[in-house]
This record gives structure tokens, C-alpha cells and sequence, in this order.
């Protein structure tokens, strides 16, 4: 065999492993990878949302300072924003699991909502109103993670 003969099939080879590793690290989730996701993301926007609901009751009761609950807040919108951008990086493989990004959006963006508005709460009944609805949220996020384990 000749020297070019052998560095032609080296390159090749190299070329080769380089497509696989890319192709590797660009292909799209299977729907078992995307329900993973979607699952973490559920379960990131219900813990945002307990800990928002418990932060409120415990305002409401006059057994929480104002700085720790902003920081509390604070934590949980940094999760659910974290949750949002991983929803929405993901892309959905099939009707099933573009199903699933439909009905656990819209839960991670109330979160969202209802985090903010208990955070600048001005009065008892928006703050009470706030905890209503991030319990509800909680109780329909465990729900979606509880109908797709």
C-alpha cells in the first residue's frame, strides 16, 4: 500500500467519526428523551409553584419577613424561567409529545404569572389570590407528572 493510499483512508476515517459525533450531538430527542424533559420541566415549575404558594401562606400569617420572602420569590422565578427555557429548546418528535408541550406550557407559564404577582403583592386579597392559584397550578402540574410516569 502506498503512503497516500493509507492517509486518504486515515481522513476518511477521521471525516467519518467526525460526522457520527456531530450528528450525535445535533439529532433531535426520541419521544422517551423529550418526555424526560418535559417531566423535569413539570417537576421544576410544580416545586416553583409549591414553594411560592408556601412563601404567600406564611405572609399572609405575618410569620415571614419581606426580604425572605423576595428572595424566596426570587429562587422560584429563576427556576421556572430555567424550566421555561428547556420547554422551549425541546423540540416535540411526535403528536404525543407535542400533545404533552401543549398541556404543560401553558402550567409553566401561569407559574410564571403567579409567582410575580405574589411577589409584588400589594394587598392581602391579590397576594391571596396569587396562593390560590399557584396551589391549583401545583395540583395540576403533580397530576400531568402523575398521568405520564
Amino acid at each position: 500500500m502506498t503512503r497516500t493510499y493509507r492517509l486518504t483512508v486515515a481522513a476518511l476515517a477521521v471525516l467519518g467519526l467526525w460526522a457520527g459525533l456531530a450528528y450525535q450531538a445535533t439529532r433531535p430527542e426520541d419521544a422517551s428523551g423529550y418526555l424526560r424533559t418535559a417531566l423535569q420541566v413539570a417537576a421544576s415549575a410544580h416545586d416553583a409553584a409549591a414553594t411560592g404558594a408556601l412563601v404567600g401562606r406564611q405572609q399572609l400569617r405575618g410569620r415571614l419577613f419581606d426580604p425572605v420572602a423576595a428572595t424566596a420569590y426570587d429562587d422560584a422565578v429563576r427556576a421556572v424561567a430555567g424550566a421555561q427555557k428547556k420547554l422551549g429548546s425541546a423540540l416535540a418528535p411526535d403528536g404525543a409529545s407535542a400533545a404533552l408541550r401543549d398541556r404543560l406550557a401553558p402550567l409553566v407559564h401561569a407559574t410564571a404569572r403567579e409567582l410575580s404577582r405574589a411577589a409584588t403583592a400589594a394587598d392581602e386579597r391579590t397576594l391571596r389570590d396569587a396562593v390560590a392559584a399557584l396551589d391549583d397550578t401545583a395540583r395540576r402540574l403533580d397530576d400531568l407528572i402523575e398521568d405520564n410516569r
